[in-house]
């Protein structure tokens, strides 16, 4: 019994190894992507699997930054202002905020993000010129996993997928990142521009 457990642990051990050391080249790839998203605007489509859709525009300034604007829902805003995350509806005035490092959006707001450190990774795949790469976070309140899906030639964001603990899926897809030198200094205020 002993030998079969010694041989089915040194199994895991080598293959999964193999595994991590096959992925670090990809994973270091994503890396150094994702560390150059500084400063983007990109329009986008939200759906979700409870039905919901909408449409609007997203962006992001390194580190901790981030407004989106939606097209159909004017009365809701969502901005990060450096430390926190702010949902705000305007039609009720009101705002429900957490801290970034709690919030699904820290995986593409943090300044120098370092996967294997940062993250705890679930799955790495490529194929069919796709790659998509899932984080589990204990950090990041009521959310079971992050999907982060590339394409792959070259590698580039095309959608993220977040599930959370009631196995509701929200899918943001990016329909055009535009690099931006800079913003307006109000853009990351929790004020209408």
């Amino acid at each position: 019994m002993k030998k079969i457990f010694l041989y089915t642990f040194l199994a895991i051990f080598f293959l999964t190894n193999k595994v991590i050391s096959f992925d670090n080249k990809l994973l270091n790839q994503l890396e150094n992507y994702l560390n150059q998203l500084d400063n983007i605007s990109s329009q986008f489509i939200q759906s979700s699997t409870n039905g919901s859709e909408e449409g609007g525009k997203i962006l992001i300034s390194k580190p901790g930054k981030l407004r989106i604007e939606y097209k159909k829902s004017k009365e809701f805003l969502i901005v990060a202002d450096g430390m926190w995350l702010h949902y705000f509806d305007t039609e009720l005035n009101e705002i429900q905020s957490v801290i970034i490092e709690k919030s699904p959006a820290w995986i593409l707001l943090k300044k120098n993000i370092d996967l294997k450190n940062d993250f705890n990774i679930n799955k790495l795949e490529k194929k069919s010129g796709k790659i998509t790469l899932t984080l589990v976070d204990k950090n990041i309140e009521n959310i079971k996993k992050v999907e982060l899906i590339f394409s792959s030639h070259p590698i580039k964001l095309k959608k993220w997928v977040v599930t959370d603990n009631h196995e509701i899926e929200t899918t943001v897809a990016l329909l055009n990142i535009i690099k931006k030198k800079n913003f307006k200094p109000k853009t990351f205020e929790l004020i209408r521009n």
